[in-house]
């Protein structure tokens, strides 16, 4: 294959990393203009354009990272969420008509995750852990003289999820784990409240929403169930009853204005299908989209979700493919058709130069087939092995999808095949499959990578002395730990931001994550000896692989001193280790001027252990 460094049309990572995303979309309250959220400037900020189309008008001019913006009921005013150099103290700001900011949150090192407007305009509820780090509580405040009181005094992690129609009451989720929640109704009267998923064992109860005409609310709920199926609380007997179910997760949904529709978008293999439900009729009419995935979330900290327009004749989202960056879409409920009304760019590469992925299951230890997503560089032959990286999602409650994604698409444009496994453990196969790498099985997800790099060699895809891991956050660990137990698979290792060592990990991660975490993990005080045995940091003199390690200085999800530990024992040891310390950013790399320096030393490190490691060889 051709060394793209050396072609006319070549283009560097820098090209690649110029990649533009448009996402968060909401209507303004009149219906007119789409707001969102968009990185055009290489930090993320809020913008805003006509809902038929056209320029984006930038709205946000800050020096940090925006990741909200959501449009006031009945006024030309918009609530803003963002935090200082990925520190995640989300504040909120009221951004007028003029485009002044106002900071409504005083407490600069609590965060403030945005919980909604109340249907008058007049007040938000977001929630606070300005009283105590390690829970949240969930506050009221009024626009008109500022003030902002506590209507639930929280003893976990409560998030604000949105009004009653009345205005009178809210729904409050509390999350004890990635596989638990709950939700409650207050009363913000009486601050009486109503558990409203009393259920045995784990379940999930996700973006709840009352539904309109009706004394019921919604929600996405795994309840008894492999799969998230829509559900319906009826408040008055205080039963859940399902409306829509699937062989695959329902993902996300909103319902119209006039609660006579549901858009539904369901996880299939990875991608999104989005389809229109008639509650008359029980039919579902499918929009037609690209093939690629949905942004969605459920709880906390930033969202980005589907909405309608206040007269419910659109639907707006955002979406990607695996070659195409995310943009703001709207769609006809009528008619299903969808259209793109914004133009982030893939930095003008054109998209023949980079691939879809192909849907792949391989074997593991056990014989369970795991799934993952094949990116061959074009003209690679089948039957010529290659470079490879394996590329890890973080989580681990999450999954590798079929979205546009920078890195992996120059690392396949620069010769190398990329596998983005979905190790046991990630979500959307159903919640066996989620579960089975829970505390003691931990190592079970380690072995899956293994697994991975030994088809990788026995299908002829990649070249056994060629073959690198990749990953960040839990993906980061599954690094760390591969190239600790298996040193003999590996070529080199990319650590980003990952967990090292699992007791220091808990013992600093953020107060509000440590009972969240424990819950997949295991706790210091009931599972120390495993946490320490899976750990590794414990087997570092086992790595003889080079690695690369990058990591924020703010990162409150994953502490700095895990990249320390880990740097420090290879250097002793003189394994080649480089690494990077990012001082201006947090869990993840935001900043368009990070993202600069440390890719494009990424793939000169991977060009020089693992692709061009066959000159070396011979």
């Amino acid at each position: 294959m051709a060394d793209p460094r050396s072609a006319p049309d070549g283009y560097g990572f820098d090209r690649f990393l110029q990649a533009r995303r448009c996402y968060g979309p909401d209507f303004s309250s009149d219906g007119t203009r789409v707001v969102f959220i968009a990185d055009l400037t290489g930090v993320p900020q809020a913008f805003s354009i006509p809902s038929g189309g056209g320029w984006p008008d930038q709205l946000t001019f800050t020096d940090d990272r925006v990741g909200l913006i959501s449009a006031g009921p009945r006024q030309s005013h918009f609530i803003v969420g963002a935090d200082s150099q990925g520190d995640e103290n989300i504040q909120l700001f009221l951004l007028d008509s003029r485009l002044v900011m106002e900071r409504l949150t005083a407490a600069t090192s609590a965060m403030h995750p945005f919980g909604g407007w109340s249907p008058d305009g007049r007040c938000i509820a977001y929630a606070s852990n300005a009283r105590d780090p390690s829970v949240f509580d969930v506050i009221v405040q009024d626009l008109a003289t500022r003030e902002a009181r506590t209507v639930v005094h929280g003893d976990g992690q409560l998030y604000a999820e949105g009004w009653s129609p009345d205005g009178q009451r809210l729904i409050i989720s509390r999350v004890e784990s990635s596989a638990n929640t709950d939700l409650c109704e207050v009363d913000l009267n009486t601050g009486d409240q109503r558990l409203l998923t009393a259920h045995n064992g784990a379940a999930r109860f996700l973006s709840p929403s009352y539904r309109p005409g009706r004394d019921s609310l919604l929600a996405l709920s795994d309840l008894e169930s492999e799969y998230l199926a829509l559900r319906e609380f009826d408040r008055r007997t205080g039963r859940w009853t399902i409306v829509l179910e699937d062989d695959w997760d329902i993902e996300g949904f909103a319902v119209s204005p006039d609660g006579r529709r549901i858009a539904v978008v369901t996880n299939v293999a990875g991608y999104s299908e989005l389809a229109i439900f008639d509650v008359a009729t029980g039919r579902r009419r499918p929009v037609e989209i690209p093939r690629g995935v949905i942004a969605r979330s459920f709880v906390g900290n930033w969202r980005d979700r589907l909405v309608w327009s206040p007269d419910g004749r659109r639907l707006a989202f955002s979406l990607t493919t695996p070659r195409t960056t995310q943009n703001i879409w709207l769609a006809d409920p009528e008619t299903g058709a969808a259209w793109q009304i914004t133009h982030a760019t893939v930095g003008g590469i054109p998209t023949d130069l980079l691939v879809d992925p192909e849907v792949v299951h391989y074997p593991s230890f056990d014989q369970r087939q795991i799934p993952a997503f094949l990116y061959r560089p074009h003209g690679a032959a089948a039957d010529a092995p290659g470079p490879a990286v394996i590329y890890v999602h973080g989580g681990p409650e999450s999954q590798t999808r079929p979205a546009f994604d920078p890195v992996i698409q120059y690392l396949a444009y620069r010769g190398y095949i990329v596998l983005a496994p979905n190790i046991r453990g990630s979500t959307g196969y159903g919640n066996t499959y989620t579960h089975l790498d829970d505390i003691e099985h931990r190592m079970d997800a380690v072995a899956d990578v293994k697994a991975a790099a030994e088809w990788l060699v026995r299908t002829r895809t990649a070249h056994r002395d060629r073959i690198a891991i990749m990953g960040g956050s839990y993906g980061g660990f599954v690094v760390l730990a591969a190239l600790a137990v298996y040193p003999e698979l590996w070529a080199a290792g990319v650590d980003l931001y990952g967990i090292a060592n699992f007791v220091s990990f808990m013992e600093r991660t953020h107060p509000f994550r440590r009972r969240h975490r424990a819950a997949e993990y295991g706790s210091l005080e009931e599972h120390r000896d495993l946490l320490e045995r899976i750990s590794p940091i414990g087997r570092i003199h086992r790595i003889t692989a080079p690695l690369f390690v990058v990591h924020g200085e703010n990162d409150i999800r994953v502490p700095i001193t895990e990249a320390e530990q880990v740097v420090s024992a290879l250097r002793r040891r003189g394994v080649p280790v480089d690494f990077v310390r990012l001082s201006d950013e947090g869990h993840g790399i935001v900043r368009l001027k990070n993202k600069l320096a440390v890719y494009p030393a990424i793939a000169e490190f991977l060009d020089r252990y693992v692709r061009d490691r066959q000159e070396v060889l011979q």
